[in-house]
């Protein structure tokens, strides 16, 4: 018995040492598993109809508008795309005017030249875009990462915003919240930019559902390609590593514009528990109402992207009918 055990673990350290050396060389020879795809092949995979690209302070960033009517602009989470958002497009580009942006390191923006990915150099090209395009007024909706963006952006530009759809915006996450320094991966997180399975992506997926066998392929699929874009994989680890949602109790606080709170109750990235401190923090807010999803989790707009599209096109319907 003691012989098989000793043979045992010298097979699991053989293993553990083979691994090791491997991914040491993938990460000194710069090879990547799977390879970077270009870019011209992922644009000419992803690319809408409504698609257009436009430079901001070196940055290639794309951009679709669809529809007419006041301004509404659509902020993605983290990790997600621009593309997430068509079952919200489709029922409310016959009311709004539509803008969507794939924020720096996803879809198909570019990876920042500067490196720098903070939630100042995100609101600052968000503020240099929203002003290239003239726009004077706009509602916003954020998902997690986005609605933090959008949190900042209103606070920053008060006068610009008629309204705030919040859809599990993680800023109150208690491993990031009231923090002034990042919580940075460990090292050996960091491989993930040289060695990323398929498998990593699903994870990632399944894990912000309410239920996980609602996540489909072609969504995996989706999300998988535009990891593997060329320089998306360095640019995501760095946001990671650069993230800090700020002073975060304190924005709240000062967001003046009315808001549409919207939480699954099985989220278990950001409790739903931080729904209702979330809704009574922005005690300053001249309106606040809140949708509890019963069966949804952190990722809304991909798993409950009909019903959640409708409910944000009733709110802004019934605040368009009030204020005229």
């Amino acid at each position: 018995m003691f012989q098989f055990v000793k043979s045992f673990l010298k097979i699991i350290i053989t293993l553990i040492l083979a691994v090791s050396f491997i991914l040491y060389a993938l990460i000194e020879l710069d090879i990547r598993y799977p390879s970077e795809i270009s870019k011209e092949e992922i644009d000419s995979k992803y690319l809408l109809e409504s698609s257009g690209f436009i430079e901001i302070d070196g940055v290639n960033l794309h951009y679709a508008i669809d529809g007419s009517g006041p301004d509404l602009l659509l902020l993605h989470a983290n990790y997600a795309n621009l593309i997430d958002w068509n079952p919200w497009v489709n029922q409310l580009k016959d009311h709004f005017r539509i803008i969507r942006i794939d924020i720096p390191g996803h879809g198909l923006t570019a990876a920042d030249p500067s490196n720098d990915y903070s939630m100042q150099r995100t609101v600052f090209l968000l503020e240099e875009f929203i002003n290239a395009l003239e726009v004077q007024k706009l509602s916003i909706a954020g998902a997690s990462l986005g609605g933090t963006i959008g949190l900042h952006y209103a606070r920053r530009n008060p006068e610009k915003v008629e309204n705030l759809i919040l859809a599990s915006p993680g800023a109150l996450n208690p491993r990031i919240r009231g923090r002034t320094e990042p919580v940075t991966l460990p090292k050996p997180f960091e491989i993930i930019t040289y060695f990323t399975p398929r498998l990593i992506t699903e994870s990632l997926l399944r894990s912000g559902f309410g239920d996980p066998d609602n996540v489909s392929d072609k969504l995996i699929d989706r999300w998988y390609d535009l990891l593997l874009r060329e320089g998306q994989r360095d640019a995501q680890i760095a946001r990671v590593n650069q993230y800090v949602s700020g002073d975060i109790d304190l924005v709240l606080s000062e967001i003046t514009s009315p808001a549409l709170i919207m939480w699954g109750e099985k989220n278990s990235v950001v409790p739903v528990e931080l729904a209702h401190e979330m809704k009574n923090m922005m005690n300053n807010s001249t309106r606040i109402e809140m949708i509890i999803y019963e069966s949804g989790g952190h990722q809304l707009v991909q798993e409950l992207g009909l019903q959640t599209g409708k409910d944000a096109l009733k709110y802004l319907m019934k605040w368009r009918d009030d204020d005229e």
